[in-house]
């Protein structure tokens, strides 16, 4: 039996032309089109693996999430590397390319088109490599931030975007670091040396800055507010929404909002209304004289049981106080739990007080009384 074979003669793939065999050349063409069919679908895998560190989730129930924060960096970081591998194939060409410049300080200069390309690249991994790290954390973020919510944590509430930020921050001066010292070839340890002398300087000129940012870590660690505690500091009082590295920003009833930096949060006296059981109200009534001792007795008798009688009052006291010339003060003092059951508002129930104290002086008393005013111990001014 005889047996035929056919020898396929390659040896034209070690043909040279412009310094690069047609093996290399097929082989950049060939890198090209693979990464350009197959960047998605690995870059798609590749997101899957990278976010299960992060946790254990139904990726259907995250993938719009994914898409938005993981897969375009590292589809373009793949891109680079690819188009690395392929243009190092044609690296013969790319440092057959001479440069030539003439330098005041160094004399003639000479770079190859291959150090641009290469230098180029570098460039364009670290960008996309620190891209990709900083929207994995994002990631975990948006993972973290969800599980808080479910679970009602505010302290994870107000950590998270803090950690966030931070740890972005770090990632990219690292990255820029890295450019530095391996795309400019500058000095790295020399450059942070002398930014160590220069920050005492900065550092001087930013001091309000920097006792700022350590006293957003004091909040945090002592935890004196969370964000959703209505606080008062000063004459200042609002529902706290944000604690940022320089300030921290509360929203008042009016809607107004106030941003007040850190320093001055952890340097005064604050006080948490959030963390009170109930809030004192006082209305005090200026009266003149002229009531009797038993119309004055019977009347704070009957004060004292109509508001009782209210929702949500407790620990009603009637007391008489600043004797003056012509007047002297009615003080009605009570008790309300905080938060107030539903239904109940605080203007409501120091309304109906008010009316109160006000008709039944004016059933009593000979003469008018002097208009009522409100003090409300503990709790926003109405």
């Amino acid at each position: 039996m005889r047996y035929l074979f056919t020898v396929v003669d390659l040896s034209w793939l070690h043909t040279v032309y412009f310094h690069q065999t047609v093996s290399d050349y097929l082989l950049f063409a060939g890198i090209i089109i693979i990464t350009l069919v197959l960047k998605k679908p690995v870059a798609g895998l590749l997101t899957r693996l990278s976010s299960r560190i992060a946790a254990h989730y139904t990726y259907m129930e995250h993938r719009e999430a994914l898409r938005d924060m993981l897969f375009r960096p590292i589809e373009l970081l793949l891109q680079v590397i690819c188009y690395f591998i392929a243009a190092d194939r044609l690296s013969n060409i790319l440092n057959g390319i001479i440069f030539h410049r003439s330098l005041i300080t160094r004399g003639n200069f000479n770079i190859s088109l291959g150090d641009i390309t290469d230098h180029i690249f570098l460039f364009l991994f670290i960008f996309f490599l620190t891209q990709s790290v900083t929207r994995l954390i994002d990631f975990i973020y948006y993972l973290r931030m969800g599980k808080a919510r479910e679970e009602n944590n505010s302290s994870r509430l107000q950590m998270l975007p803090l950690i966030k930020e931070m740890g972005k921050l770090l990632t990219w001066t690292l990255g820029v670091f890295w450019v530095l010292g391996s795309v400019c070839h500058v000095n790295v340890p020399a450059l942070i040396t002398g930014l160590g002398i220069g920050g005492v300087a900065i550092a001087l000129a930013g001091k309000e800055t920097v006792e700022n940012f350590f006293a957003a870590f004091t909040i945090l660690s002592d935890k004196p507010f969370q964000a959703g505690d209505t606080i008062k500091i000063g004459d200042t009082e609002g529902v706290v929404e944000r604690i940022g590295f320089r300030s921290t920003r509360l929203r008042n009833t009016d809607g107004a909002e106030y941003i007040i930096p850190n320093q001055h949060m952890v340097s005064q006296n604050l006080i948490n209304l959030s963390k009170r059981s109930t809030r004192g109200i006082k209305v005090t009534a200026n009266i003149k004289y002229g009531m009797s001792d038993d119309a004055l007795r019977e009347m704070m008798d009957e004060l004292r049981q109509r508001i009782q009688k209210e929702v949500a009052i407790s620990n009603v006291t009637i007391t008489l106080d600043h004797f003056e010339k012509e007047t002297f003060q009615l003080v009605t003092s009570f008790q309300l739990p905080h938060p107030l059951p539903e239904g109940s508002t605080l203007t409501e129930l120091e309304h109906k007080v008010k009316l109160l104290v006000f008709s039944l002086i004016g059933r009593y008393s000979v003469v008018p009384a002097v208009p009522v005013n409100t003090l409300n111990t503990g709790a926003p001014q109405v």
